[in-house]
């Protein structure tokens, strides 16, 4: 009874394996999936092994063949054009050549590159008039001063686009004139105007007379070009009058008179300005001719400065005072009574005493204790105790700088002596200090105004 069930179960489950293996394998036996197998297996094909690159050997005198490149319909064919033979050797080597060394990089120089630039195209339009500037002409052997002055002429003319008439003769004036004036021989007129630093001068003093066409400025740049063409480099006054040319076509002459006042009150002093006589003629010729026109600006001091002709300080010295420093035996101190005078000498020459600027005192005609000496020895005062006592009885009654009295004592003795202390204390001329170049220019401007010769040598 309990066999049957179980023999039963395991018949069928014998048979349910015997249909499943005819549906898995079929009946010859082989699975269906090994046709699927090999075809997946064939569309994916695998990567093949990289073979090693053999070194390259020696290639033998072989020749290869190659096709030429037809030619366009219609062109004739004549024999040989189909192909054409060429070494093998002989193109490997081009090959390597053109490849180069591995990893190396090419250098092009601008040549090449140029070359792989399209053409610039030119702009359509009308072609313009001016021409290319010729090249310079050489000088073959010595030129003469009237072939030179013409080059000079026209090389300033042309050094512009467009000039007047004026401008044209003020140049040929002013250059005939820097070389007639120029105190040398022909021969080395001829030599000295060649170099590059003196025609660098005299295209300055050119530019500078042209600016301001008149005597004053033809004298000031012809004694500086003069300097240049005579000078070595080497010295002081040549470099000075190098560079006061190259400054003065960016100046007035305004500055040119601010720079005299400057020389005048700050770096000299006229010795004969004892009393008010004196003074009186020193302002008549030394102020007033630069008096007439200053620079009463910020800008005009600045732009000195800015060309190294002034240095503008912090501190200020007013008129009064530069006076009391440059003359203080007239302006510092009162003076003594007469009788003070005369009891160290009875016999005063007639111009040894002058009357005193304050009240009725008199003083020696001298304006300075270092002057003090040579006064005496002339007066032939030769005792000590007397030049002591002298000189004491000076000193005894100082003055106190008082604006308002000063400016009162100027105005008696002229006019524009108190004008000079009002332009004077009221502009940047009381914080302005000269430079070398300054000085130099100032010198040049008083003696083409005044015809007066200041001697720089002390500071060159």
């Amino acid at each position: 009874m309990f066999i049957v069930p179980y023999m039963v179960v395991a018949a069928v489950a014998i048979l349910f394996f015997i249909v499943c293996r005819f549906i898995v394998y079929g009946v010859g036996g082989k699975s269906r999936h090994a046709g699927v197998k090999a075809e997946v297996t064939a569309e994916i094909p695998v990567r093949p092994r990289r073979k090693k690159v053999p070194v390259r050997q020696a290639v033998p005198e072989t020749t290869a063949e190659f096709p030429l490149r037809k030619k366009s319909a219609g062109a004739g064919k004549s024999a040989g054009e189909t192909t054409q033979i060429l070494p093998v050797k002989e193109i490997v080597k081009k090959a390597d050549a053109a490849m180069g060394a591995d990893g190396a990089t090419r250098v092009f120089d601008r040549g090449e590159l140029e070359k792989t630039l399209p053409p610039a195209k030119m702009p359509s339009g009308k072609v313009s008039a001016f021409t290319a500037e010729k090249a310079p002409e050489i000088l073959e052997g010595t030129p003469t001063l009237q072939s030179l002055e013409e080059r000079f002429v026209r090389h300033f003319l042309n050094r512009y686009g467009a000039v007047s008439s004026v401008v044209e003769q003020d140049t040929r004036m002013v250059t005939g004139h820097l070389i007639r004036n120029m105190d040398m021989d022909p021969e080395d007129m001829a030599d000295s105007l060649t170099h590059i630093m003196v025609q660098e001068a005299l295209q300055n003093a050119q530019r500078t007379y042209v600016l301001m066409p008149n005597d004053t400025v033809l004298s000031m740049v012809t004694d500086a070009f003069a300097d240049v063409a005579r000078g070595r480099r080497s010295e002081t006054r040549t470099t000075l009058a190098y560079d006061a040319l190259k400054a003065m076509p960016r100046m007035e002459e305004t500055q040119f008179n601010a720079l005299s006042l400057l020389l005048l009150f700050h770096y000299s002093r006229n010795t004969d300005n004892v009393d008010m006589e004196a003074f009186r003629k020193y302002t008549r010729k030394y102020i007033t001719p630069f008096l007439k026109e200053l620079p009463d600006e910020y800008s005009g001091y600045q732009q000195m400065e800015y060309i190294r002709c002034v240095s503008l300080e912090n501190r200020e010295i007013s008129f009064g005072r530069v006076l009391h420093d440059s003359y203080p035996l007239v302006f510092a101190y009162r003076g003594a009574m007469k009788s003070e005078l005369s009891s160290v000498k009875s016999d005063w020459p007639e111009d040894a005493l002058v009357p005193s600027l304050y009240n009725s005192y008199y003083k020696p005609a001298v304006v300075d204790d270092s002057l003090f000496a040579d006064f005496c020895a002339d007066m032939g005062i030769t005792k000590e105790e007397d030049k002591t006592y002298l000189l004491k009885v000076l000193h005894s009654r100082p003055v106190d700088y008082d604006r308002k009295e000063l400016s009162y004592i100027l105005e008696k003795i002229s006019p524009d002596l108190a004008s000079m202390q009002e332009v004077w204390d009221t502009s940047l001329l009381r914080r302005s200090s000269l430079t070398l170049m300054g000085m130099y220019i100032a010198r040049a401007c008083i003696k083409a105004t005044i015809g007066e010769e200041f001697d720089l040598s002390h500071w060159m």
